[in-house]
């Protein structure tokens, strides 16, 4: 498996939680919106410890952006992530994913769920592709959403936030399942075995896009 080394170039805070990480781009390296890689930190101790991030940037941008959620209850790859800055170095591996844009639909993202969605509205918006598709992002708190701002911004009123005890449920599926297209799905397992079952009870399997 290849392995590119990649200087942190920049680290912004998004959340109380969520840090987007620039790195410096490998020669000829490319994606889809939507892909994701595996990511180690360039360091004897953790160079093996690799995990799955998406990306958030886009191909035409001089780096590569990943907006990763920090994990510090325990101690693990993320929570180390959350204390390197400019200048700490990340392994990359080959491109992967097949979480990919197919057309215009609808987009049920939760948590850090919204991350290959993020670069794929991204992407549309550069292209002026952006209609016809529909967001609905949860959260467990106001301070939880990423990139709120921007997402209202790109979006309008295509972006619904369900905060709290406000969930994806069979009621706002009835009606957000009337909607032609797509039904592209992220988010932690219990919300993605829970949403792809009311789906499926809806016979509208056939239109659901996850990562295989």
């Amino acid at each position: 498996m290849p392995e590119f080394v990649c200087r942190i170039l920049s680290v912004e805070v998004v959340t109380p939680n969520v840090k987007a990480y620039r790195v410096a781009k490998p020669a000829g390296y490319t994606f889809l919106p939507g892909q994701a890689t595996e990511v180690a930190i360039h360091r004897p101790e953790w160079r093996e410890e690799t995990r799955p991030f998406t990306f958030t940037s886009l191909n035409s941008d001089p780096w590569l952006e990943f907006t990763i959620k920090s994990y510090r209850d325990h101690e693990g790859v993320t929570k180390f992530l959350d204390t390197l800055g400019p200048g700490d170095e990340l392994l990359l591996h080959d491109v992967w994913g097949t979480l990919t844009y197919r057309g215009p639909g609808l987009f049920l993202a939760g948590g850090a769920g919204i991350t290959p969605f993020l670069a794929i509205f991204r992407d549309l918006a550069a292209r002026g592709l952006l209609a016809g598709n529909r967001l609905v992002f949860a959260n467990r708190t106001a301070a939880d959403v990423i990139r709120e701002a921007e997402l209202r911004t790109l979006l309008g009123r295509d972006f619904v936030s369900l905060v709290g005890d406000r969930r994806v449920d069979a009621a706002l599926l009835d009606v957000e399942l009337r909607r032609p297209g797509f039904i592209y799905l992220c988010g932690p397992d219990p919300m993605m075995d829970a949403v792809s079952a009311l789906v499926e009870a809806a016979g509208q399997e056939g239109r659901l896009v996850t990562e295989d």
